[in-house]
């Protein structure tokens, strides 16, 4: 790779992987959050489905501000091919690897108890109104966590396995509204994604795998975390 960072500019640019996409979502949820409270003049905290609702409208705009932002700060070193792996000579397998590895993780979930199989296949005007948001974290957290981190921390001159440590936990972290024992769920979830990632030299195996299994799982996951902080 003709383009080199320090390790200590990777290790800047992996915290605001983390904490940026946060604060864009927290931002424009907060603003919605803050007009319903102006109008509705209610007290004490949000109900669940103003929360829920705040997600499936500041998640998908953040996200993808988040990745376009990471596109212009290196534009100019990377083409955006490079910069999120998503450059691919056999996109169709790799999206059936993704289908295959997403389907087993729907499974996880499903037998684990972790979002219920009825959930999972309920489709209500919820589950249609998460798709948005669904799609939007399946594409951006994996050009961001799988995509970007990789080529930066490749660039620092990490290796394969100190990438893929670095960037599940990246991931795990920034799921943090999960609670811990989300936290780690979602770090041996990326993980399994990265791993798909190196093997196949780019993003589209974890976007497919990622996109299936957010489909599957929200909105139920969602309620899961407000009403239990995720504890099964």
């Amino acid at each position: 790779m003709e383009y080199k960072v320090s390790k200590k500019r990777a290790a800047l640019w992996v915290v605001a992987t983390i904490v940026g996409p946060l604060l864009f979502y927290l931002f424009i949820s907060g603003w919605y959050i803050g007009i319903w409270y102006a109008q509705t003049k209610h007290r004490g905290p949000p109900t669940p489905e103003i929360i829920i609702k705040s997600m499936f409208i500041g998640y998908p705009p953040a996200i993808w501000a988040a990745v376009a932002l990471w596109w212009w700060t290196y534009r100019k070193k990377a083409k955006f091919g490079d910069l999120f792996l998503t450059r691919s000579s056999a996109i169709g397998s790799d999206i059936a690897i993704g289908i295959g590895l997403g389907a087993l993780w729907v499974a996880v979930y499903g037998l684990t108890d972790v979002v219920s199989w009825q959930e999972m296949f309920t489709f209500d005007l919820t589950k249609l109104a998460s798709v948005p948001t669904s799609l939007s974290a399946g594409f951006c957290e994996e050009f961001l966590c799988r995509g970007f981190l990789f080529w930066l921390l490749a660039a620092a001159g990490a290796g394969k396995g100190s990438r893929l440590v670095v960037a599940s936990i990246a991931f795990g972290l920034g799921h943090c509204f999960w609670g811990p024992w989300g936290m780690l769920w979602t770090t041996v979830l990326g993980f399994t994604l990265g791993l798909a990632v190196l093997w196949r030299g780019n993003v589209w195996p974890a976007v497919a795998a990622h996109t299936l299994l957010n489909l599957c799982i929200e909105p139920g996951l969602i309620e899961k975390a407000l009403t239990s902080g995720f504890s099964t």
